[in-house]
């Protein structure tokens, strides 16, 4: 053990320099900018983006942060109590969300935009990994949710745009 702590940031910086030594072909980075301050949140992405641009490093970024999303990714996978629900480029997903979770999280993003008087929220809670709900994992907080939704888990399914989403309504086209 060391005499001395070291900080949040400077593990996470001793983490990543670690991964890299071995020059790999991809990086999964799990939350990485966590507790970090925001500027070195941005040296340590600049890092991933160079790497991404000079070595052909590709980047699985697993992370709740929308604005990094948005401002780094170029597809992205959208989950919920482990399951994949939509698939798409950034572009498409920020711009029409095809899911209910989805769209909830994008709307639930405060916008200097819009004047709102409270912040828009998903109800209810995300479940317990041990007590999934039957049927899709969404069905109990989606206002979409129908009687198929309660029967089983819908298969991600690929749309015109490249998109795939993971549900009934979706797919057939009626929202």
């Amino acid at each position: 053990q060391y005499p001395h702590k070291f900080s949040g940031g400077m593990k996470q910086r001793a983490m990543s320099a670690m991964a890299l030594s071995n020059k790999p072909s991809l990086i999964i980075a799990d939350e990485p900018t966590t507790s970090l301050d925001v500027t070195i949140q941005a040296q340590l992405m600049d890092l991933f983006m160079h790497l991404k641009e000079s070595l052909g490093v590709s980047i699985l970024l697993i992370t709740h942060d929308m604005g990094l999303i948005a401002e780094v990714c170029d597809r992205v996978s959208v989950m919920y109590a482990g399951f994949i629900l939509e698939t798409a480029d950034v572009f498409s997903l920020f711009k029409e969300p095809k899911h209910p979770y989805t769209r909830g999280l994008i709307d639930s993003i405060p916008s200097l935009d819009k004047d709102i008087d409270t912040l828009v929220s998903i109800p209810g809670r995300v479940p317990s990994p041990m007590e999934l709900p039957t049927g899709c994992v969404f069905q109990p907080r989606c206002s979409y949710a129908e009687e198929a939704c309660l029967l089983g888990m819908p298969k991600l399914q690929s749309l015109e745009n490249g998109t795939t989403v993971a549900c009934f309504r979706v797919q057939k086209g009626e929202i």
